[in-house]
């Protein structure tokens, strides 16, 4: 399991590139808001890897933590950012 921010999520890495680019570098993604158009690919939306895993503890449990990417309406990731999965 992946844990912190490692080598794998530098934006410069996913910036410019589809998310079939991505997939195919990186693995399956672990977040995904939409679906993927008739060529495949995933278009006007976010999606996004694990970077932390939620951690139950005596006084609760965290979220899962991730690295979004952001694609445009030409499916190219144009942006990233780290955050919590929207709706929890």
């Amino acid at each position: 399991m992946l844990s912190g921010c490692g080598k794998k999520f530098n934006s410069d890495d996913y910036i410019g590139k589809i998310s079939a680019e991505i997939i195919e570098k990186y693995g399956a993604l672990d977040y995904v808001l939409g679906d993927t158009d008739n060529e495949g690919l995933y278009k006007s939306t976010k999606c996004g890897y694990i970077y932390k895993e939620k951690q139950v503890g005596f006084l609760g449990t965290s979220e899962e933590e991730y690295f979004f990417i952001h694609f445009d309406e030409n499916g190219v990731a144009y942006e990233c950012d780290y955050g919590v999965r929207p709706g929890g």
